[in-house]
């Protein structure tokens, strides 16, 4: 039995949306242990919010991750378990939102959509599935139901891609990045993990040369934001394992003028 559980939401805490998905799931499951990684992503964002589990989850203990991000409630739009390779359940709907962080976790190796009835709400409001079938669902999980009584498997390569991949290589050793995520700091992450720095000659003190569509700058790769004076800029791998542009007490996003969704071009590196 999974009796960790972890939520996050686009509801914020103004209203009861959050402590009524966590009462069904405690209705059902009452000895379960519940984590909010956060409720405050920006509203219909499903990027920010795959991007804030993706960077979260592996520290969490093995559970069940329900993440309710879904601007798609009520429509043809599949709700969904996916199992992954480190033994995680990830819950919530087909939009693309569950696939990074489910990378994360050792890939997905079952997919289901859920489709009993009997493990959701009796009535189910079509503007709150969050509260009427994945809460429930949810909470049976974290009991005795098995995942395959849930619903029906569906082949993975049907499920919504992931809503970024990773950077790619261009001509003359370019590579060209996606803001995936800016931070409440302003940090400005890319789509480019950590473990793909060992296949570049990247090293602390070396200079990036950063080019997009509003300019360009040469950046240090530096081990944290310090290592740079006050309001200097800088590259760096932060907490979240992802390449990042920063200033050092400051806002790279101010600084470059650059939104999720953004290309950027990493040149040289000298």
């Amino acid at each position: 039995m999974r009796k960790f559980i972890t939520f996050t939401s686009d509801f914020g805490l103004e209203d009861g949306w959050v402590g009524v998905c966590k009462g069904v799931i405690l209705n059902i499951s009452p000895d379960v242990k519940i984590v909010d990684i956060s409720h405050h992503i920006p509203s219909f964002n499903t990027k920010k919010a795959s991007f804030v589990l993706s960077s979260s989850l592996s520290y969490m203990p093995v559970g069940i991750h329900l993440a309710v991000v879904d601007p798609g409630v009520g429509t043809s739009r599949r709700p969904l378990v996916l199992k992954t390779g480190r033994g995680d359940y990830l819950v919530g709907p087909d939009n693309g939102l569950l696939i990074p962080p489910a990378e994360k976790l050792g890939g997905v190796i079952k997919a289901i959509e859920i489709k009993d009835d009997k493990f959701m709400s009796k009535l189910i409001c079509p503007t709150f599935h969050a509260r009427d079938v994945f809460a429930p669902v949810v909470g049976y999980l974290a009991s005795e139901v098995n995942l395959t009584d849930i619903g029906v498997e569906i082949p993975k390569e049907n499920l919504a891609p992931g809503l970024w991949e990773e950077a790619v290589g261009l001509e003359q050793g370019e590579i060209e990045c996606e803001v995936i995520d800016i931070d409440k700091f302003g940090t400005i992450h890319l789509n480019f993990p950590k473990d793909r720095l060992s296949k570049m000659n990247m090293s602390y003190g070396k200079i990036i040369e950063v080019s997009w569509k509003k300019g360009s700058v040469k950046l240090p790769f530096c081990r944290t934001f310090g290592d740079v004076p006050v309001n200097s800029s800088l590259m760096l791998v932060d907490s979240t394992d992802y390449l990042s542009l920063a200033v050092n007490l400051g806002s790279a996003a101010d600084s470059f003028k650059l939104e999720e969704g953004d290309k950027i071009i990493l040149n040289k590196i000298f």
